[in-house]
């Protein structure tokens, strides 16, 4: 009897163009991935009707909360499918490789349909209504690069078919953490021993309406919030007391390989106020978080992503 295995498992990303609905073009990717636990929660809610019997009605079922995360290696090609639904259709130049993708914040985010696909049991488990809540990475030290990608949905329906007959394969070319650097005020840091970066798009959840079967209706858009930290050898006073003066800076990440690279450019920063502390006879680090904002600067918008890869769009 067949079992269901990890590693013969699939994730299967399409784009919608009615919220909660599949498409009926039915392009879908192959999507690479570390770790896929999209989730679906019911509540069993108590009966307390009084029939004259000790034992309990049967329990109603309350709102579908579909939600969930990804884990998924920061590369060349696939992140460019994630960053599209964070941000919607990219500015793209170029008429060969590499090409240029450019990333801003927008007032929308496309909803994605997403498939876990069992293939030995022919099992296909698909989610509707997706869209991506947090995106939040940290690079620096021997681990894996990778991105948390968290998500709220619509709706699960479990089949025996696929919803898409063929998916495109992508081909996975990853950054390591040896090709990230990063830059503050325009230099580049080398005192840097771990960056991380989190994007809270602020989607409303709560969207659930009499006639919607307990699904989310929607998941309208809020305010969108830019956070991070960076820890770095105490060597000077030069970032602390930009903290400590609320100096505005910016924040470069980015990530190169040859020709094609990855850029999170946050072009106006405050840090927090922090301590280094002292821990041990060890060298001493300070941790300053930071958060990042829009208010005057060029990019118009408070992080822009910049992906240079051989895709030629990521519209299609």
């Amino acid at each position: 009897m067949s079992r269901a295995k990890g590693y013969n498992s699939q994730l299967a990303l399409g784009y919608e163009t009615q919220y909660g609905e599949t498409p009926t073009s039915s392009i879908a990717y192959n999507m690479p991935f570390n770790q896929a636990k999209i989730d679906i929660a019911q509540k069993l809610i108590d009966s307390t009707t009084i029939r004259g019997r000790r034992d309990r009605e049967q329990p109603a079922t309350g709102n579908i909360d579909v939600s969930g995360s990804i884990v998924a290696p920061i590369d060349q090609i696939g992140i460019g499918y994630w960053l599209r639904a964070m941000f919607g259709n990219p500015t793209t130049t170029g008429t060969a490789d590499p090409y240029t993708h450019v990333f801003k914040v927008t007032d929308s985010q496309p909803s994605l349909v997403l498939e876990q696909q069992y293939r030995d049991i022919s099992t296909y488990e698909m989610f509707n209504g997706c869209k991506v809540n947090k995106f939040s990475f940290t690079y620096g030290g021997d681990n894996e690069l990778t991105a948390n990608i968290d998500l709220l949905g619509a709706k699960r329906t479990v089949g025996s078919a696929t919803f898409a007959a063929t998916l495109t394969d992508l081909s996975l070319l990853k950054f390591s953490n040896f090709q990230g650097t990063i830059e503050e005020g325009g230099s580049q840091l080398a005192i840097v021993t771990e960056a991380s970066l989190n994007v809270d798009f602020g989607l409303d959840g709560n969207n659930y309406t009499i006639g919607g079967g307990g699904c989310r209706t929607a998941l309208p858009e809020g305010n969108l919030q830019v956070s991070g930290g960076i820890k770095a050898f105490f060597e000077d006073t030069t970032l602390l007391n930009k903290a400590i003066n609320n100096t505005k800076s910016s924040l470069n990440f980015k990530f190169t390989n040859g020709t094609h690279s990855l850029v999170f450019y946050m072009e106006e920063v405050v840090f927090q106020q922090s301590s280094p502390g002292i821990e041990n006879e060890k060298g001493i680090i300070v941790n300053l978080p930071f958060k990042a904002f829009y208010d005057s600067g060029a990019g118009g918008s408070a992080i822009v992503t910049t992906l240079t890869n051989s895709q030629a769009s990521y519209t299609s």
